[in-house]
């Protein structure tokens, strides 16, 4: 008993010391970037990394059992790869919808609005009669709902974390991401005895759970209205839904953000740091896509794989893509400290340099897998290069989100919707094209014509380097 009553006699004493510090550094104009603690910090973004989980597990889970779904549906594999396309474009676009919203009014209610449609499109994809031209409808329906999060999350990152650990915050927060492609592969082993719609009951189940625990655990948390989030201070970390958070504070250090609507995504499109950013992250993540769909077709043809095999083999590429976000996050927010201390001080241009590894990283990847499947080597090999090509995309995105989230204050899920768009939108291109190139050209020339759009990558980076903190100051004239 006396154990308990003196750790809590600490507790209230580490709370008046925290809470008199917040005062000084009010009365010495300062503030703390977040006054929430650390550990309910830590489970807010747990809670939105596992909602940004949903949408590239709902991709994932389904590439592998796209030979299944071709023979169920009876129908080529450029048809149910459409499928896969139609599911990409709505990822692409359908965050435009909500990001400028989020910046604008809030995040909290658009999680909870976008993830019932996510809800809804998995129960109509079970219980609705076989049918391919239902199936198209209600991806897209699915896409609607699971491609909120990745927006708003980063959003609710930059509103929580502050610069020098932002970037292994978003690193961490895109490991959601980054795990649908090593989960999604295992779940869809449900499918491997012909039963094609289980892993959307999985989906319907972890998005329903994932959903209670945005519903009960994440506040409200966009600067403009709620600032840095001392109004949650002492209460309950369970708290009731509403859909209308109203604006709490008024200091003029929380940027207002712009209205939502076109004129904001026409004038940041024409900004340079934006659409240069978005343009190379695009050619990279299509890139890496046209390798992930062409992945399962080459291990089944080329080397005999069964579903379970394939389904397996897919954790290689997941595994890439964890370990290079995890690397360039740690490493990108070493370089912001490094920076920072220096005579020149830091700007966000400083993060970019260090994408030049990823994009040598995924040069040599791609190429090299594509000869390495031309001439029907070792599968050992595929696994080495395909892992190399998904370390250089990873590692670039972390850096790109960082970079975007810092190039607009007070608006970061716009821009980094508009560079989702693009990602997206150059994704479901190359599923859709893969298969035509891959046999007008052969994997080694096809592959090595991806590899090479590298080149366009790194000349950009060279131009945001040069020329970004000039274009970010007229822009913000």
């Amino acid at each position: 008993m006396e154990s308990e009553k003196s750790k809590g006699l600490q507790d209230i004493t580490l709370d008046k010391i925290e809470s008199q510090s917040q005062k000084i550094r009010k009365e010495q104009g300062q503030i703390c970037y977040s006054a929430i603690p650390k550990n309910r910090r830590l489970l807010i973004l747990t809670v939105i990394t596992l909602g940004g989980f949903l949408g590239p597990l709902s991709g994932n889970i389904y590439i592998p059992i796209l030979p299944l779904l071709s023979k169920v549906f009876a129908v080529s594999q450029t048809v149910m790869n459409g499928t896969v396309s139609i599911f990409m474009i709505g990822f692409a676009f359908f965050p435009l919808f909500w990001a400028s919203m989020a910046d604008f009014g809030g995040r909290k209610n658009l999680y909870i609005i976008s993830l019932l449609f996510f809800l809804l499109a998995n129960i109509l994809i079970i219980v609705v009669p076989q049918n391919i031209g239902a199936l198209y409808v209600l991806r897209l329906l699915q896409s609607f709902g699971a491609s909120s999060v990745t927006t708003l999350g980063i959003g609710t990152v930059v509103d929580l974390v502050e610069p020098k650990h932002r970037g292994k915050s978003i690193a961490l927060f895109m490991l959601g991401p980054q795990l649908g492609p090593v989960i999604g592969p295992i779940l869809s082993l449900s499918a491997s005895k012909g039963n094609w719609r289980w892993p959307f009951g999985i989906l319907l189940i972890i998005g329903g759970l994932v959903y209670l625990m945005i519903l009960f655990f994440v506040p409200e948390t966009l600067r403009y209205l709620v600032g840095n989030g001392e109004i949650y201070g002492g209460k309950n970390w369970v708290i009731l839904p509403k859909l209308y958070q109203k604006k709490v504070v008024d200091d003029p250090r929380y940027v207002k953000p712009p209205k939502p609507g076109i004129k904001v995504y026409y004038k940041l499109i024409k900004y340079p740091p934006v659409l240069l950013c978005s343009i190379t992250s695009a050619l990279l993540f299509a890139c890496f896509y046209a390798l992930s769909v062409s992945f399962s077709s080459i291990l089944e043809s080329q080397y005999d794989f069964s579903t379970t095999q394939v389904c397996l083999s897919y954790l290689c590429l997941g595994g890439s893509l964890i370990i290079g976000s995890l690397l360039s996050g740690r490493f990108t927010d070493r370089y912001y400290r490094k920076k920072s201390q220096s005579e020149a001080g830091y700007v966000p241009e400083d993060r970019l340099v260090v994408q030049l590894f990823g994009f040598i990283s995924s040069l040599v990847g791609l190429i090299c897998y594509g000869w390495m499947v031309q001439i029907k080597s070792h599968v050992a090999l595929i696994y080495v290069f395909s892992f190399l090509s998904g370390i250089g995309m990873t590692w670039v995105f972390v850096i790109c989100n960082t970079y975007l989230a810092e190039s607009i204050e007070g608006a970061p899920a716009t821009p980094i919707a508009i560079a989702n768009a693009l990602r997206n939108v150059a994704a479901a291109i190359a599923s859709f094209i893969i298969y035509k190139l891959e046999q007008e050209l052969g994997y080694g020339w096809c592959f090595t014509g991806l590899g090479l759009l590298n080149v366009i990558n790194i000349i950009l980076l060279i131009s945001l380097c040069v020329w970004g903190r000039k274009w970010r100051s007229n822009f913000t004239k």
